[in-house]
């Protein structure tokens, strides 16, 4: 795994001029490479690279790389499994080191763009036709990696984050988009292509961008999208032996290494699927690892990750997180994102990371499971929601939806949600833990409220569902959840929080053949009646323990409603009042204030909202964002 970054400059500049600013982007993001790093000047492009050795250690995997021929060059950041199949089945020969990074690039001068489709893995990179004038940029089908760009006077950079885009542009003030405030308010997250930094985009899961050089004109192609389920009557038992057999292949095919791989174990169904065939095929002794909270507020699966590392006769490793530790780590994670993200699980996987780091520089994890197999209880629900609404009534159906560990409007959220006529908001509405109804956008002062509210924060949700409108309605949420909060929330948390600690993550459930299978099979076979991951359980039979199977789902819960009230408020109120003295016009202290007392007299939830306005007065306060 690596780190990219780059630029294209107007035709009349050398990009050998802004040496100093790539030498200060790729420092930026040293952490994602720390074993070598290197640049490349053509023209009016440059490309830097930092590196993370982990197929092939020599220096013939140095990046940038150029082609044999020398016509190509590529700073790639990624794995991409299936680069031997792909040498053998287009014959390459002659090359010169075991590096997936030159197969790919012989491979694209080649074929071209369409070849990227063939690539199985998770990868973002940069290539220039130095004889054709062209580069491309790429990003891998479900948005495993990340690629950021921003245009601007008639440049264009781009890098693995946003940070190193700053520094390509002399750390000018960036301003913020507030067309995104609404949606982060809801979700956590900006979502889609557009950032909380005005002018700053990602590129869209599954996307190239091809660019001339010398006029910077742009096309954005996309290769790939999710497919719709057959609706065909299919042979069950068939279809559960062969997604063992995809699975297995998945989790073998990742293994792939020249240094040690491990695995997270957090004593759930996806990560303990991906542990035992891991510890089946990888041909040394596996080391597992899961993380457990000393103190009672947070989920711990210590015991039942052991048992199940014991079963499979892995070297297992137990982390610790207290307290302490996350005062002193979230500040450093707000940096590593580059914009206030809300997914607290974040810090107990860094923290993972930094424990395994000098150890284990390969973890397998389980992101992506719950998407392909229908681990979530709403998927059942939508799929029955009209009947439950005539039946039963609203209320009661609101209560079937919402989870046990109630939010302090959970109830009504839900029934707010059955009520839209329109599908694709119910399904919005679903997916975040605030109700609109009860005016989260209160923090804001009134001038600034009124421009937060001239956007919608269910756009995204409307976007994406007008693509799977003939499919059912569970369906359509799965596909729409690979589409959001898969790139935009969970791997987002996963790339960032892992490269912080220079640790590579692989996600088995994204391989290739795996969702193109899975999401061929409708949710009817895979949570028949409710019973989710009801095809992935009977795939793992005997494969498996019966309870971790079917036992209760728990997850790495982490506790920031009690983090906000205790150990981390001091930092809270302290932030607050920095950020108020520098945008006065933004925030309402006082009504933030109350509803603190009133989360900490345990008369309402607000820990997820109060989580959200840590994270975006930190990230403001340290990145100086530009508020009008």
């Amino acid at each position: 795994m690596c780190g990219i970054t780059g630029a294209i400059y107007s035709p009349t500049v050398k990009a050998a001029d802004f040496a100093s600013e790539l030498s200060a982007s790729i420092e930026s993001i040293h952490h994602r490479g720390p074993d070598s790093n290197g640049s490349l000047f053509f023209e009016n492009t440059m490309l830097g690279h930092v590196r993370l050795s982990i197929l092939d250690l020599s220096n013939a995997g140095h990046q940038p790389m150029e082609s044999k021929s020398k016509r190509f060059v590529i700073s790639y950041n990624g794995e991409v499994y299936n680069f031997k199949a792909l040498a053998k089945k287009y014959n390459l020969t002659d090359l010169k080191s075991g590096s997936d990074t030159e197969v790919i690039l012989e491979l694209f001068e080649q074929y071209g763009p369409s070849i990227v489709s063939e690539f199985n893995g998770m990868f973002a990179f940069s290539i220039i036709d130095c004889l054709e004038k062209k580069m491309w940029l790429v990003r891998d089908r479900t948005g495993i990696k990340p690629l950021y760009i921003n245009t601007i006077n008639n440049c264009i950079f781009f890098a693995s984050e946003i940070k190193a885009i700053k520094k390509l542009i002399n750390n000018k003030t960036l301003t913020l988009n507030t067309s995104k405030v609404h949606e982060w308010l809801y979700y956590g997250s900006a979502l889609g292509a557009q950032t909380l930094y005005g002018g700053i985009n990602k590129l869209l899961p599954g996307h190239y961008l091809e660019i001339d050089i010398n006029t910077l004109n742009v096309n954005d192609t996309c290769y790939w999208k999710p497919t719709a389920p057959s609706y065909n009557t299919a042979n069950v038992e068939h279809l559960i032996s062969k997604n063992t057999a995809l699975l297995e292949q998945a989790v073998q095919r990742q293994l792939v290494s020249d240094v040690p791989v491990g695995v997270f174990l957090s004593g759930g169904i996806d990560s303990s699927a991906i542990a035992a065939f891991a510890s089946k095929h990888y041909d040394k002794k596996l080391s597992t690892y899961t993380a457990g909270f000393d103190f009672s507020e947070g989920v711990n699966e210590l015991a039942k990750a052991k048992k199940l590392a014991d079963a499979l006769g892995t070297e297992h490793h137990e982390i610790h997180i207290s307290g302490v530790d996350v005062a002193d780590i979230v500040e450093k994670m707000v940096e590593h994102h580059d914009q206030p993200f809300s997914d607290a699980a974040n810090i107990p996987l860094y923290l993972l990371c930094e424990k395994v780091k000098n150890t284990t520089k390969v973890v397998l994890q389980g992101d992506g499971g719950d998407e392909l197999y229908g681990g979530y209880k709403r998927y059942h629900t939508l799929g029955n929601i009209n009947k439950m609404k005539w039946a039963a009534g609203l209320g009661n159906v609101a209560n079937m939806l919402a989870p046990k560990n109630k939010q302090y409007h959970t109830r009504q959220r839900y029934i707010n949600a059955l009520k839209s006529n329109e599908q694709w908001k119910l399904m919005a509405l679903l997916l975040t833990v605030e109700d609109e109804k009860a005016h989260p956008e209160s923090i804001f002062k009134n001038n600034f409220r009124k421009q937060v509210l001239q956007y919608s924060p269910f756009e995204r949700y409307k976007t994406c569902q007008s693509q799977f409108e003939h499919c059912k309605l569970s369906d359509q949420m799965a596909l729409i959840d690979s589409q959001i909060i898969l790139p935009d929330i969970f791997l987002e948390k996963v790339d960032k929080s892992t490269m912080a600690a220079s640790v590579e993550v692989r996600v088995p459930f994204l391989d290739n053949d795996l969702i193109a299978f899975t999401q061929s099979i409708p949710s009817s076979i895979k949570i028949p009646k409710g019973h989710q991951k009801w095809l992935l359980k009977k795939s793992l039979a005997g494969i498996v323990p019966d309870d971790v199977l079917y036992g209760k789902k728990m997850g790495f819960g982490v506790p920031y409603g009690f983090w906000v009230a205790h150990s981390l408020k001091a930092l809270f109120f302290d932030n607050l009042a920095k950020f108020n003295e520098k945008y006065p016009n933004v925030l309402d202290v006082n009504y933030i204030e109350t509803i603190h007392k009133i989360h900490i007299e345990k008369e309402r939830d607000f820990g997820f909202l109060l989580w959200k306005i840590l994270n975006f007065t930190l990230w403001a306060n340290k990145s100086h964002v530009g508020i009008s």
